[in-house]
């Protein structure tokens, strides 16, 4: 056996054992707040939607059953990214079933989705239809305390939590993080439909409908005004609010904080056991999931990276000259052909960014796609007149290059590459659970192409105008590192072009995502100089993940005209 085997075989048996205890660490966390899981499936004003349904692993010493949360996520969010509250309440005992309401997460349908046989919108029923759902599990028959049922929603989860209470008196206490409350959605465009304005808090809320609801807001929410709706609510409803101050990690609207977390147990354990203390002292552990969880995903991929390079070794690809000759890899950078190619990297690499930011600065989201069909656009024109440039007895026919692009043993390899990584990634992202996306529909597989020119012009940039700037360095391996470190650069740049949109979770696992498929497809490219290897493992990760954004895309459209209209 070669060294270079023993070398690859003792990075994956670390990496291995790395894993293990990443995984150990994080799941033995997790069993302090919930020991499984359900993924519910139901179905709310003709749309299917989805839940998780976690099972406390702490029982009640002072009761025999147990209280139940529903949780509403905020825009663009989806049921098991943000974990606080699954976390929080089921470590104090509570069931908690965290909800993908209309148009987020695997759920379909919109947020203006009125349901015809009562002409109420969908939103304001949602997590009542939910309950529907519980009430006719057995565990809720044998475990759950009726008189205990609680909603907790944040942002426009905190609108659609304050909507069912109000129609549903199941609902006997209510905590809203920071809740979209007074806005005219006729006046905004959102839509035209006048029955959905009589719904929208504002217009809803009263003393006599709402009870034992408390608002926690920060003072300084960058979107939406603390005036304008907490106080508004509790103009309404009388209710109880809590002003959070100081700057907050994630900024003010996410309200990522302990105290926040407090106040909400407090609330519920106030209102269904009458006591703040019969339950234990408080102690929040919500980032030390995350912090696993992030160290479990970046050792997972490692390791997958570490078997795509094992994996190489089954196929006969051409290898790497400068292994073979270790002088050849020394850089001469007072050479100035190679001052002017590094030059041309850096000045593309600008140009790059600078539609991208600019694109997005004008046309928002959609921009990113403009941004991306300019890039290809630009690079067809300039191959094209190169090609008709070159004499033709020079010129190699463009069904050769075509064809001699697709090699069966680098398709093979992407195919395989492809599949580890996203088989890593569902047995993980289920098992936990945590961030799982997959298509519903077929609809949804074909309308996720719209992001391809998007991993189209990522590709061309990387591979086909980038690379060959680097045709003074010899190792591969080397140039591998140089564009994994241009990508990481472009995605905080592109991030903090677009920070006006990366807020939304949905839109900043995208960005994770692009830079993922970039260092995977380096290693694809690096092994096998092959183009048409990494366009295909793109596509299949459009089909897989953006299958599964689009219909959160389509149906957060009208909340994001929402947050950016009324100032948020």
């Amino acid at each position: 056996m070669k060294i270079r085997d023993y070398y690859h075989q003792h990075r994956i048996l670390i990496s291995f054992i790395l894993l293990s205890i990443c995984l150990s660490l994080l799941y033995i966390n997790r069993y302090q707040s919930y020991h499984r899981y359900d993924r519910i499936r139901f179905e709310s004003a003709g749309s299917t939607l989805y839940a998780n349904l976690y099972y406390p692993s702490k029982s009640l010493t002072f009761q025999e059953k147990q209280p139940l949360v529903i949780y509403a996520h905020g825009i663009g969010n989806q049921r098991d990214f943000d974990i606080r509250i699954p976390i929080e309440l089921t470590k104090r005992g509570f069931f908690v079933a965290s909800i993908d309401y209309q148009g987020h997460g695997e759920s379909e349908g919109t947020i203006v989705n009125i349901k015809e046989d009562d002409n109420i919108p969908a939103l304001a029923q949602d997590c009542s239809v939910l309950l529907d759902y519980l009430e006719n599990m057995d565990f809720y028959k044998q475990r759950v305390n009726t008189k205990q049922i609680g909603l907790v929603g944040h942002s426009l989860g905190g609108m659609v939590v304050l909507m069912n209470q109000a129609l549903d008196d199941r609902f006997k206490a209510t905590v809203c993080w920071a809740p979209l409350v007074n806005f005219d959605p006729i006046e905004l465009g959102i839509t035209t439909d006048k029955t959905f304005i009589d719904y929208i808090p504002v217009n809803l809320l009263n003393r006599n409908n709402t009870d034992n609801l408390l608002i926690i807001h920060h003072q300084y929410d960058e979107f939406l005004d603390f005036e304008t709706h907490a106080l508004k609510a509790q103009e309404l409803t009388g209710c109880k609010v809590v002003k959070i101050k100081g700057t907050l990690l994630g900024g003010n609207h996410q309200l990522f904080s302990d105290e926040v977390l407090i106040e909400t147990i407090n609330w519920f354990e106030s209102n269904f056991f009458n006591s703040k203390t019969i339950n234990g002292p408080v102690h929040i552990s919500f980032a030390l999931n995350y912090f696993l969880l992030i160290l479990s995903a970046i050792v997972l991929f490692l390791t997958v990276l570490n078997l795509m390079i094992a994996l190489h070794s089954l196929f006969a690809f051409k290898t790497d000259e400068s292994k073979k000759n270790k002088k050849s890899s020394k850089i001469d950078y007072s050479n100035p052909e190679i001052r002017r190619e590094i030059f041309k990297i850096l000045f593309y690499f600008i140009g790059f960014i600078s539609i991208w930011a600019v694109f997005s600065a004008i046309f928002g989201l959609e921009g990113l796609i403009g941004a991306a069909a300019l890039i290809v656009a630009i690079y067809f024109v300039v191959r094209s007149i190169t090609y008709y440039r070159t004499p033709k007895d020079e010129r190699t026919s463009i069904k050769k290059k075509i064809t001699s692009g697709f090699e069966v043993q680098a398709l093979t390899y992407a195919f395989l590459s492809t599949g580890i990584l996203l088989g890593a990634y569902m047995v993980f992202s289920v098992s936990y659970p945590f961030f799982f996306v997959f298509p519903s529909n077929i609809t949804y597989l074909v309308l996720a192409n719209v992001a391809l020119p998007i991993y189209l012009a990522l590709e061309i940039f990387y591979r086909k105008v980038i690379y060959p700037r680097l045709s003074f360095i010899s190792s591969r391996k080397l140039k591998t590192k140089i564009i994994t470190l241009l990508a990481i650069l472009n995605q905080i740049l592109l991030i903090f072009a677009t920070s006006n949109w990366s807020f939304i979770p949905a839109v900043f696992a995208t960005y994770i995502i692009f830079l993922v498929v970039t260092i995977k497809n380096s290693i694809i490219y690096e092994k096998t100089q092959t183009f048409s290897a990494v366009l295909v493992s793109s596509i299949i990760i459009i089909q897989i993940f953006f299958g599964a954004a689009i219909s959160t895309a389509i149906g957060i459209n009208s909340a994001l005209d929402i947050i950016f209209e009324i100032g948020l």
